[in-house]
């Protein structure tokens, strides 16, 4: 199975209804940048973030044990919109990443493995990290020899000009552990693949020959020769020819001159080393084989995927094919494996053969044809089967409402399935209780983080006491007779108005008053955000919405 990331967040997923997009194709092919296409609804969530050129897509195989691996990135090179809203998405590989920079003039005596490494680190200076690459493995082999530019070429020309052309090989991208890296191979040494047999995972074969490749005697030119302002040739080396040829097909097909440019290099001996490989090489083209295969992978069986690059076992006796085969293209509809397909390359000598032998085996197709298409729609229902059961079994766990906890960050979409959306972020769960007000009815929210008491303070103006404290006391005081003198009021200090009879009044000069100077309280509470939380912990949680 398959799933797609528009940057970060899902685009496509086949368990979540909205994340849906239609016929998504994606064509790899040796030392092509590769591309993937999709039909996307105004109804998918990601419909209006799609952004031509920085839009980053990634392409994501994985299984029902939490396997997953991504096996192409790409970014938006076009899209059209028709009446409906409905948007066609065309994708270019990030090898087009190389398209963006480019190669100032330069001239030294570097290895191929050394020249790469210098074109993929210029090429990184000039871009931003997500379209720089890490270099990675590099078993292509060469003589140093004198490179020269004098122009301006983009850095994926000039890997094309000045290496794949001349060294041969191939260059691929690769994701491993987040970081992206970038290849160049010799030759691909996986050997272990699934094979493709005859009545089993083929649906459809297809041998055909491309009479405008066809070259059987090829002409190597190396550097011009300064001397003579002629490009160097093979025939010092060569017992005088300037060409080579194989026989083989020149039995078939008759001479086919050809000419093959080898512009830095200098010597005879290298030349036609070079001229030998390229004569391999154009023999191989004579014969393609095509064909359209399930690759049981994407059904569930155990076994490695089809990559394009990998030599597999190609096993179909009518056609007289027995022997490892390169693919060198691959097609592939993310959403029905059925209809995939895969071109191989021709690279052994058997397959320079007559049209003859291949009619005479086409005949006996027909059944086994039909018998492997019954094997993959058996095989697609199986697992479409085995999938509504799991979605049964997750339906009963996690009904939509359901609240999935958890400290991983992944969307339970990805393995439970359904629509799931991140929920109570920032807050924390409190159960209803219908008695209380705050928390009567389901899913609402309240509270608040920062500080309930803020600091504050109370300001006191000065005051003074009214002037108002001068008041008497009455006394009655009698005069009388004692053991010496006697005793009227005015003998006592009071002021005697009543002849000692009546009563006196004692006055006191109470006059005062009170002073409060001006203050404040003393400050309380707390300021600032967040000084209302309680002890917590944070966990992710997700609500199933669908």
């Amino acid at each position: 199975m398959y799933k797609v990331k528009l940057n970060d967040k899902y685009i496509y997923h086949p368990w979540d209804k909205d994340l849906q997009i239609s016929d998504p194709k994606l064509d790899t092919e040796l030392n092509k940048n590769g591309s993937f296409s999709f039909v996307i609804y105004p109804d998918n969530p990601m419909y209006n973030n799609l952004e031509k050129l920085k839009s980053k897509l990634h392409i994501i195989w994985f299984d029902d044990n939490g396997n997953e691996k991504e096996i192409f990135r790409c970014r938006i090179l076009n899209e059209e919109t028709d009446f409906d809203g409905e948007k066609t998405v065309t994708c270019e590989g990030d090898l087009a990443f190389l398209l963006d920079t480019i190669q100032r003039p330069y001239s030294s005596t570097v290895s191929p493995a050394d020249r790469f490494k210098q074109l993929i680190n210029a090429h990184n200076s000039q871009v931003e990290p997500d379209k720089q690459f890490q270099i990675g493995n590099i078993t292509m082999t060469g003589d140093s020899v004198k490179v020269t530019e004098n122009s301006y070429p983009d850095t994926r020309a000039d890997i094309e000009n000045k290496l794949l052309n001349v060294y041969g090989g191939y260059i691929r991208t690769r994701e491993q552990n987040g970081k992206y890296y970038i290849d160049y191979l010799k030759d691909y040494e996986d050997r272990e693949g699934q094979s493709v047999r005859y009545g089993e995972n083929i649906l459809d074969i297809t041998k055909y020959i491309k009479a405008e490749d066809i070259k059987t005697c090829i002409i190597p030119l190396g550097a011009t020769n300064s001397a003579t302002g002629k490009a160097i040739t093979i025939a010092s080396v060569n017992n005088g020819v300037d060409y080579l040829y194989d026989q083989s097909a020149v039995d078939t097909f008759g001479k086919i001159y050809g000419t093959v440019s080898f512009s830095d290099v200098e010597s005879p001996n290298t030349l036609k080393q070079k001229g030998q490989e390229q004569v391999e090489a154009l023999k191989n083209l004579i014969v393609s084989i095509e064909l359209t295969a399930v690759d049981l992978k994407d059904l569930g069986y155990d076994v490695k995927e089809i990559s394009v690059g990998d030599f597999i076992p190609v096993v179909s006796m009518p056609h007289g094919i027995n022997s490892y085969m390169q693919v060198s293209k691959k097609s592939q509809n993310l959403k029905k494996p059925e209809d995939s397909s895969i071109v191989l390359g021709s690279t052994i000598k058997t397959l320079v053969e007559s049209q003859n032998v291949y009619n005479s085996g086409i005949q006996n197709v027909i059944p086994a044809v039909n018998n492997a298409v019954n094997t993959a729609n058996n095989a697609a229902n199986k697992a479409e089967q085995v999938k509504v059961e799991m979605d049964a079994v997750t339906n009963k766990i996690y009904p939509v409402g359901s609240i999935y906890i958890s400290v991983n960050n992944a969307n339970p979409a990805s393995f439970f399935g359904g629509s799931w959306t991140a929920f109570a972020t920032g807050r924390t769960i409190v159960g209803v209780d219908t008695s209380q007000g705050e928390f009567n009815s389901v899913e609402k929210p309240g509270g608040n983080k920062d500080a309930a008491v803020i600091a504050h303070i109370h300001s006191v103006n000065a005051q003074n006491t009214i002037n108002a404290g001068v008041h008497d006391h009455d006394a009655y005081v009698r005069s009388g007779v004692f053991a010496s003198g006697n005793s009227t009021a005015s003998s006592l200090g009071f002021s005697d108005k009543n002849n000692g009879k009546s009563t006196s009044a004692i006055m006191v000069d109470g006059n005062h008053y009170h002073n409060v100077p001006a203050h404040n309280t003393n400050s309380t509470g707390q300021n600032g955000a967040g000084k209302n939380l309680p002890p917590y912990i944070t966990v992710y949680m997700w609500k199933r919405i669908g």
